[in-house]
């Protein structure tokens, strides 16, 4: 009789963007690109195409009011929070806008239509130096993707894939949309215990709500759907984003404990989200969320955020077709403000440059923004952030303006990004002051004291912090672009992603240069990048002195758990340490040996 040839174990690599571990059979999702429909209309059928397009809309409309209503009590309140976001895109009015003036100006159907707006909007997000605002372009393709399908009749595929799935099931797919994210969870019959994708990033809708309704998911993993086989067993890792396919008889005895611990974890995370964020020896801690949009605030509160630590503004200005004036940006900053009560806010102004706001042709015809900037070869390196605004004043002035007024509904600082030398920060000071002696003279409220602080991003900035400092109010640390600039790393290059390390003793010196500047001058600092969130570096900046952290709202629980478990002393002889060490292997393990040890509750 011959013997059963057991089968071999795989293991794969790639970027995990939620904490946790998951172990279960594989189902593979099969690619299946629609086949769209592209050719030419006459005048008389433009209403036609419109009318289509309507249709498609209101029918992707009725299906996610009833994924709301079916929504399981027992799901956390952020699923209905994106569910609601992903039905802003669909009725958004830049799409319809847009998707119109395609079909009228060159005489195409819908679908076609569809497919130009896509490359127009990837255009403008494919290059934001804001990793987080990038991600959005991906929301809006798998919107213009649902509202294909729909156009051509299709079903759901997601849905009709998994249904009849049984096990404890870890999907393996290309890319999900935010909608499959919550489809899948809010699906009763189907225990889904990891993801895994070939696309997305860390930022992304579907990472962010992987992290809130802790679900393993790693993505990046180019030819997962050929190499991962239907039903294999497979155990995902998604804090070391290693993917191990048929795992050995002693692999699973330790996979099934790390499970079970995972289980007992998950419950601390809960409690955590109610608890004061302070160490054992009573150093207390402010835990912000990052916010790039009005929507899903409930979601921020929910999670214990004690304010909004940076709202990313460009947002508002992002693909549009024209600018936001004065009033709309003041009703969306007054929104803000006004749900997250007497908490602090903190609007950073715009944080990208003029090749980014509004689509090609609308850029042409806006008389606020000068016509005389060239193309640039690096535009992260361009006029972008404070440059544009301070080259743009009438532009500036209107942003400046709607964020005076709105102060004065709430607790509001304004934040000034990418600052390279001290003359900006003084010439965006006097913008402020005419913006406010510009109000004054229509009769307008405004608050006169608000204060003022900026972006620490640059090297050059974190190396001297001083005279910066000392020109604000207070200061916050961008650690994306501070490791980008520093290390002379695109994280958007996969070539050279690898080299993109935030555990550099570079990197983790400059902050801690920023924070002991900032501690002496009484300065209040905090850290608003992606390392703000990681549980692992919590210990550190609490050594270091720092009393601010601002994160995505789904990280504040586990960060609040490591704060509670910790005295500031021993983290105190921690960053001491890691300061002292040059290589990023064993920053990396002392800091792990550190988490490792500490007693939750």
């Amino acid at each position: 009789m011959p013997h059963k040839i057991a089968p071999s174990r795989l293991e794969l690599k790639g970027l995990g963007i939620s904490s946790g571990v998951g172990f279960g059979r594989a189902r593979v999702m099969a690619g299946s690109s629609l086949q769209l429909p592209q050719y030419g209309i006459e005048k008389d059928s433009i209403s036609l195409e419109l009318d289509r397009f309507d249709k498609a809309r209101n029918s992707v409309n009725r299906d996610i009011s009833n994924m709301m209503k079916r929504t399981p009590k027992r799901a956390p309140k952020e699923v209905k929070s994106f569910l609601e976001m992903f039905r802003q895109l669909v009725n958004d009015e830049m799409l319809r806008t847009g998707v119109e003036r395609i079909i009228r100006s060159k005489l195409i159907n819908v679908e076609w239509a569809l497919v130009q707006y896509l490359e127009e909007i990837k255009k403008v997000f494919e290059k934001l130096p804001d990793s987080y605002l990038s991600e959005r372009g991906y929301d809006i393709e798998h919107v213009v993707d649902r509202l294909q399908e729909e156009l051509q009749g299709r079903s759901n595929q997601l849905r009709d894939t998994v249904h009849e799935e049984g096990d404890e099931v870890i999907l393996v797919t290309s890319d999900l949309s935010l909608a499959d994210v919550i489809w899948l969870t809010e699906y009763e019959e189907l225990e889904l215990v990891g993801i895994i994708t070939e696309k997305g990033g860390v930022t992304s809708h579907t990472a962010v709500l992987s992290q809130t309704l802790f679900i393993p998911a790693i993505v990046g993993i180019s030819g997962a759907r050929e190499q991962i086989k239907n039903g294999q067993e497979v155990f995902i890792d998604s804090f070391s984003g290693i993917v191990v396919c048929n795992p050995t008889e002693e692999e699973k005895r330790d996979i099934l404990t790390q499970v079970e611990e995972q289980e007992k974890q998950y419950s601390r995370y809960y409690r955590a989200r109610r608890r004061v964020a302070e160490t054992i020896d009573h150093h207390r801690l402010q835990l912000f969320a990052n916010v790039a949009m009005c929507t899903g605030l409930e979601e921020v509160l929910h999670q214990g955020a004690q304010g909004v630590g940076l709202f990313r503004s460009e947002y508002l200005f992002l693909g549009r077709d024209g600018l936001p004036d004065e009033n709309e940006q003041f009703e969306q900053y007054s929104s803000l403000i006004k749900t997250m009560g007497s908490r602090p806010v903190t609007i950073r102004t715009l944080d990208v440059g003029g090749d980014k706001i509004l689509n090609q042709e609308a850029r042409k015809n806006e008389v606020l923004l000068k016509d005389d900037n060239p193309k640039e070869d690096n535009p992260a390196l361009g006029q972008r952030a404070i440059r544009f605004s301070l080259a743009n004043p009438d532009f500036f002035l209107i942003q400046i303006r709607a964020i005076l007024r709105a102060s004065v509904k709430g607790n509001v600082r304004i934040l000034l990004p990418m600052i390279s030398c001290v003359e900006e920060i003084r010439e965006a000071k006097k913008y402020i002051e005419i913006a406010k002696k510009q109000l004054k003279m229509r009769g307008d409220a405004c608050k006169e004291d608000i204060p003022i602080g900026i972006m620490i991003e640059l090297p050059g900035v974190a190396f001297r912090p001083t005279p910066f400092l000392k020109e604000v109010d207070f200061a916050s640390i961008g650690t994306n672009d501070l490791i980008q600039y520093t290390l002379g790393v695109d994280r958007g290059n996969p070539t050279v992603a690898p080299l993109y390390e935030p555990y550099h003793a570079s990197v983790l010196g400059l902050i801690a240069n920023v924070i002991r500047h900032a501690n002496r001058l009484n300065k209040p600092v905090s850290i608003c990048g992606e390392m703000g969130g990681q549980p692992e570096l919590t210990p550190f900046f609490v050594g270091l002195g720092i009393k601010e952290l601002s994160m995505a709202a789904m990280q504040i629980p586990q960060v609040k758990e490591v704060v509670r478990s910790v005295s500031k002393k021993d983290c105190e002889r921690l960053a001491k340490k890691i300061l002292s060490i040059s290589d990023t292997t064993t920053i990396k393990k002392v800091i792990k040996k550190f988490v490792e040890g500490c007693k939750y509750e």
